[in-house]
């Protein structure tokens, strides 16, 4: 059975969470921005590594810090490295490297990051991306490349990684088409928001806020590269952002920013399809009409599968 969509406000408890990747969170103490955290030990340690990508001012680039999985508590963070608007990271498979879709001098850039033992990372490269500067990143179970999406130029961009982690030139560039025009200044054009990889790695999913779409792609993980495959359709101007698959693999959840809300869709891992089963909202209509301004912007599902 799919997981339990809760409302927007969230338990606090789940701020504790242990078998995780990334974990989305706001300290606005230390940052302006503060869209992503990931940590880089074993689910089972006291304490974890985390790294945090950052963007606005006074930010200035990727920090660290370490994270009580007994106590949900987080210690002081530190810059970690110094780079422009490392917005959202990465880890390779093997937690020996740490990714970002960032700015340096030459523009919006793919940083490739050494994990030493002591947790402070060192700079292996930076790679152009080419089109705009990158809105998410993920990197394929396989470790041999990379992909990013991104939100003003409209595409996704595949990143051979070589065997020590180093991020090499673009080898693919994909444009996405169109805009469901329901929503004026916001829907006219494509606009990718996220990539991520179905459990088994065999397809990527890009949603698209400017298509009303999440964009399916079948993976050749030896070449690299991206064929199209599919897609799953959003509600119109529903404008999807973010999406998680369940614990077991059999459901999307599928967060759309402009609806505030969570389409939950089917999946068949073995066709690579998807089948729309409901909407749920992330917000109720007197809540939103207490405010001036809402956005839909990051969703995540609970390791015990019964909550988003």
């Amino acid at each position: 059975m799919p997981s339990q969509i809760l409302p927007s406000a969230l338990n606090k408890r789940q701020n504790r969470l242990r078998n995780i990747n990334c974990l989305p969170i706001r300290l606005m103490r230390f940052f302006a921005c503060l869209p992503i955290l990931l940590t880089t030990a074993l689910a089972f340690a006291a304490n974890v590594d985390v790294y945090f990508g950052t963007g606005g001012t006074p930010s200035k680039g990727i920090y660290r810090s370490t994270f009580d999985t007994e106590t949900g508590e987080l210690g002081q963070a530190e810059l970690a490295a110094e780079i422009g608007s490392p917005g959202f990271l990465a880890l390779h498979p093997k937690r020996t490297n740490l990714y970002a879709v960032a700015q340096n001098d030459q523009g919006p850039c793919v940083a490739a990051y050494r994990i030493k033992n002591n947790g402070s990372i060192e700079l292996i490269n930076t790679t152009p991306i080419g089109d705009g500067s990158g809105a998410h990143i993920a990197v394929h179970l396989s470790g041999k490349f990379l992909l990013t999406a991104q939100y003003g130029g409209g595409s996704v961009a595949v990143f051979p990684l070589d065997s020590n982690g180093k991020v090499e030139a673009r080898s693919q560039l994909i444009e996405h088409k169109g805009g469901s025009g329901v929503v004026d200044g916001r829907q006219d054009k494509p606009h990718p928001h996220w990539v991520g990889f179905s459990p088994d790695s065999r397809y990527a999913f890009v949603p698209d806020l400017g298509i009303d779409q999440i964009v399916i792609y079948k993976v050749d993980e030896n070449s690299p590269k991206l064929m199209p495959h599919g897609h799953a359709e959003a509600l119109p101007g529903a404008g999807p952002r973010h999406m998680r698959f369940s614990v077991d693999g059999s459901y999307i959840y599928l967060l759309n920013e402009l609806r505030l809300s969570v389409t939950t869709f089917a999946y068949d891992s073995e066709a690579g399809t998807t089948k729309q089963l409901s909407t749920t909202k992330a917000l109720s209509e007197v809540v939103k009409a207490k405010e001036v301004f809402n956005s839909s912007s990051e969703i995540i599902v609970h390791p015990n599968g019964r909550f988003i």
